[in-house]
């Protein structure tokens, strides 16, 4: 057989597969059997409110090489103070967490000529730092902390730094329903796609689950690998799926 004579049995075989394929296809979409799916992505947000907050701050002394032992024991008694302030305020003593006391090592250094400043390796003295954190449910109480602190200067501590966060500890209980609600709205999708094409939409084929945003109310700083706002008390929560649907 020749070249010529190859290439037309090849193109009559490609011809009548091609025949035989949509043929099949008619059959089986008048079956309703065709394995057409569409796949859309559903999004669904709530919003709730903080159930736990945090309030944390940062307190220090400095020490000279001879007198840092003394300084520890002062900070000790800050501890105490601080304690006896945030008790005082009606929050109970297993709410209150102090972490290990730091003790940073100040070296001695000198002016550059071209400006800024050479630390060497010789130490001078020690940053002592304590961090406090307090956590209740009670939020009203930690925000009550969180204005008054500045009280604490009375007592010869002086805050570094201070905030507060908040936190919804429920999104366990609730995530379940949000990927439900999530999948309605894709399904809903689905259906609105399909309506402009005569098909109608099927069994659910496969789903995917995107991350949670947990956000400011109207923030748009969302990760792809998801986010959490504790800056406010109120939040709104976003989940999505996407899912996949046959088409008949």
């Amino acid at each position: 057989m020749n070249d010529t004579n190859k290439s037309t049995v090849g193109a009559l075989i490609l011809g009548l597969s091609l025949i035989i394929g949509f043929a099949a296809h008619g059959w089986l979409f008048s079956q309703g059997r065709v394995v057409d799916t569409v796949t859309v992505t559903g999004s669904v947000k709530t919003k709730v409110t903080a159930d736990l907050a945090k309030w944390t701050a940062s307190f220090s002394r400095q020490a000279t090489k001879a007198n840092v032992k003394e300084v520890l024991s002062l900070s000790a008694r800050d501890n105490q103070s601080i304690r006896e302030f945030i008790m005082g305020l009606g929050i109970p003593e297993n709410a209150i967490t102090f972490l290990p006391t730091n003790t940073d090592p100040l070296y001695e250094g000198k002016e550059s000529q071209y400006g800024g400043y050479i630390p060497s390796q010789e130490v001078t003295g020690y940053n002592v730092r304590q961090e406090v954190r307090v956590e209740s449910a009670d939020i009203a109480k930690i925000e009550e902390l969180a204005s008054k602190a500045k009280d604490l200067v009375d007592r010869g501590v002086v805050p570094e730094y201070q905030r507060t966060e908040y936190f919804y500890t429920k999104l366990a209980e609730l995530r379940p329903q949000l990927f439900a609600d999530a999948t309605k709205d894709a399904y809903e999708r689905a259906k609105a796609i399909a309506s402009g094409t005569g098909a109608t939409v099927g069994a659910l084929k496969t789903a995917k689950t995107g991350v949670i945003q947990i956000l400011a109310p109207n923030s748009l700083d969302v990760a792809d690998w998801g986010a959490y706002d504790t800056s406010t008390k109120e939040k709104e929560i976003s989940a999505t799926v996407t899912v996949s649907f046959a088409l008949k």
